[in-house]
């Protein structure tokens, strides 16, 4: 595998102001804006609770670690369940960033500069944030998490953040210098679009829970104890919004997550004491109810889109089970990292999440048998784009059946004839009696060929009885079983064109003989006798071409 540091590729040159101006803005704009957004949050959170202002710069800081999904610790007690709504936004906002920096057309060397700025700037601030925690862990109850966990989880935000943003411009060179096949175009596709159904059903099965508990989520929402607090916890509940999407997700593929000692499946449910927490509402309250099998519906369902869109593209079966296979291993690595991120310790309740090892098999057995017996369905019974090109090709190779073209029959050449005879037979009779000259007859030499033309030559041919007795009926397959007759070969003469420089200037009028002068070159009349003669002789032959084969 090629690294970035043995990239033979020449930097371009760009202007200084502008890319002074994009890459500070890649490294500090998402930063700044999110560490405003956390102090002014911390501090109206701080003013609310009538909290001591000292532990400002505390609070902002341990908020701004929370926001990088790093685990906090208060009063001995560390809290791994964050909500992911702060990091989805903050990775919208880093992608933004990093797409409007770059171009199209720029060069590949500026995705490493544009990376090293998105992930130089957010370090800086998680080390200031780690000194701070680490300086009030003596006065205040807050403990400082590890610095390398710290680190970790805030480069590979904002690093997720950069990619999602580079993605479309820089994709495909960055493949055909890793040297990944394009078909794994397709495959990334399926994978984001797998999630995204995932991510949505589970979304759609939140919100009909929380519409069907609508009593149970209004008496949490009241003991918040004023309105302040009732606004907390709206604010708080949608914070933890994907979180608990990601765990109604799981459930679907048939997996089991649990808060604490609350556990919840399709097929059995386990109830228990939870956090104070109008989100929670959507948590099972007895046995799981049989209704709730109707939601493996929902892995069938994408399992189906992938194996379709696998076959629809391919026309082998090799090729599709491969990517059907490599979409489903990478649909669910995703939804087991992504899952594990939103899970965690949750203090002294215990551990909140979804079980990874059964999220993960679960969702590669539905999408990689579901969607392989669906994509041979296809292949064998349906009638897809490559089924479609692959019958179009196989047609115009083969032809129709029962059906002979012209095309496939092969087309009788008479050796004996010259190719001379048969462009005169061909062409005008008009047209064919110049031979390498200019391409017209001489004005002034037309009325002498009707004189100087003998009374046979002038006469059609004579027909036969056999012509006279025949009726040209049009049928031309009875024709041609008939013999045909050898065909004479005809010698065409050269008619050589005199000089333009011995032409008269000026032509008489058609019908009208033109005198001949008598200082007119021999040369000339001669020329002229021999092109009339040799047009008569073509005009004959030709006229006795056409009789032999079409008739008078």
């Amino acid at each position: 595998m090629t690294s970035w540091g043995a990239m033979n590729i020449r930097p371009a040159r760009l202007r200084p102001m502008g890319d002074a101006r994009s890459l500070f803005a890649v490294a500090f704009g998402p930063s700044m804006v999110t560490l405003v957004v956390v102090a002014v949050v911390g501090t109206l959170v701080m003013v609310t609770q009538q909290s001591d202002l000292a532990a400002a710069f505390a609070t902002v800081a341990e908020l701004w670690l929370a926001v990088h999904q790093v685990p906090v610790t208060v009063s001995d007690i560390t809290v791994s369940v964050l909500p992911l709504m702060p990091t989805v936004l903050l990775l919208a906002g880093v992608a933004r960033v990093c797409r409007t920096a770059t171009r199209p057309g720029r060069p590949l060397s500026e995705l490493r500069t544009v990376l090293l700025c998105a992930i130089a700037g957010p370090v800086l601030f998680t080390a200031i944030a780690l000194a701070v925690v680490n300086d009030a862990t003596g006065t205040f109850t807050v403990g400082t998490p590890p610095p390398l966990a710290a680190f970790l989880y805030t480069v590979g935000v904002h690093l997720l953040g950069a990619l999602i943003g580079l993605a479309p411009a820089y994709w495909r060179e960055i493949g055909d210098l890793l040297r990944i096949p394009r078909w794994m175009d397709d495959v990334v596709v399926d994978t984001a679009r797998a999630l995204a159904a995932f991510a949505v059903a589970g979304a759609a099965i939140v919100v009909v829970r929380l519409a069907v508990q609508w009593h149970t989520v209004a008496a949490l929402v009241e003991t918040g104890n004023g309105g302040v607090g009732m606004f907390c916890l709206t604010v708080l509940s949608m914070l933890y919004l994907p979180n608990v999407m990601l765990g109604a997700a799981g459930i679907t593929v048939g997996a089991g997550a649990q808060v604490g000692p609350v556990a919840a499946s399709l097929f059995s449910a386990a109830p228990g004491q939870v956090p104070a927490v109008p989100i929670l509402a959507v948590l099972p309250g007895g046995e799981a109810p049989h209704y709730l099998l109707v939601l493996l519906l929902v892995p069938a369902a994408v399992a189906v889109s992938v194996g379709r869109r696998c076959a629809a593209r391919e026309y082998e079966v090799w090729p599709v089970l491969r990517a059907l296979v490599l979409t489903a291993l990478l649909t669910a690595a995703g939804l087991a990292a992504i899952t594990w991120v939103a899970g965690g310790e949750l203090g002294g309740i215990g551990h909140a999440g979804v079980d990874l090892p059964q999220l993960f098999g679960f969702t590669f057995a539905w999408i990689a048998l579901v969607g392989a017996l669906t994509a041979l369905a296809v292949q064998q019974f349906g009638d897809t784009r490559a089924v479609r090109a692959t019958r179009r090709s196989e047609e115009a190779v083969a032809g129709p059946a029962g059906y002979a073209t012209y095309s496939d029959e092969a087309e009788p050449v008479d050796d004996e004839v010259p190719v001379g005879s048969v462009a005169h037979r061909e062409g005008a009779p008009e047209e064919t009696g110049v031979a390498g000259g200019g391409g017209e007859l001489d004005g002034a030499a037309e009325p002498d060929d009707h004189a100087a033309e003998p009374e046979s030559a002038r006469e059609p041919a004579p027909e036969s009885d056999a012509d006279e007795s025949d009726d040209d009926t049009g049928d031309f397959d009875a024709v041609s079983d008939e013999p045909t007759e050898d065909l004479r070969p005809t010698r065409v003469p050269v008619v050589v064109d005199p000089p333009r420089a011995e032409r008269p200037e000026r032509r008489p009028e058609r019908g009208t003989r033109p005198a001949l002068s008598a200082g007119r070159p021999a040369g000339r009349r001669a020329s002229s006798a021999a092109g009339r003669s040799g047009r008569d002789q073509v005009v004959s032959d030709v006229e006795e071409l056409d009789s032999y084969t079409f008739g008078e």
